[in-house]
């Protein structure tokens, strides 16, 4: 299945490709709660990010990984980090306003005590790969 959206603005397109059957995820810290955000990721998968800007990169907690912003609009899209795998990430649905899945249910994922190396295994094991391109340069 492919699924496409992007942020409030159009500024930050994404595109995700699973075959899988998708399981939505929440976690309770403050960022994602505040922004009621709703997680894909399959490791099987594609995860296509396009930027006609430069994102704004956010990072907090252990510092392993870039929540991505529009720099227009704001809006939280996704979050990537470079891994064994390759640079991998992880899509906030309802941030990229993709209308199949942004409604439905979201397990809630309790991520607290989490050490940096459980959390960067768990992401190498689940997070998507992904192909990021900001202002016409992919990386």
């Amino acid at each position: 299945m492919i699924y496409r959206g992007a942020c409030h603005c159009g500024a930050v397109s994404a595109v995700y490709e699973t075959e899988a059957p998708v399981q939505l995820r929440r976690d309770g810290c403050g960022f994602c709660a505040s922004r009621g955000v709703k997680s894909a990721s399959d490791p099987h998968g594609r995860l296509s990010v396009v930027s006609t800007h430069k994102l704004v990169r956010y990072r907090f907690g252990h510092k392993s990984a870039d929540f991505l912003i529009c720099p227009i609009c704001g809006t939280y899209v996704a979050t990537s980090m470079e891994s064994a795998r390759g640079q991998i990430g992880v899509l906030n649905v309802v941030g990229a306003q993709i209308a199949e899945l942004k409604d439905g249910p979201a397990a809630l994922s309790d991520l607290e005590g989490e050490t940096a190396a459980e959390r960067i295994a768990r992401r190498t094991s689940r997070w998507t790969p992904l192909t990021l391109t900001e202002c016409g340069a992919e990386s």
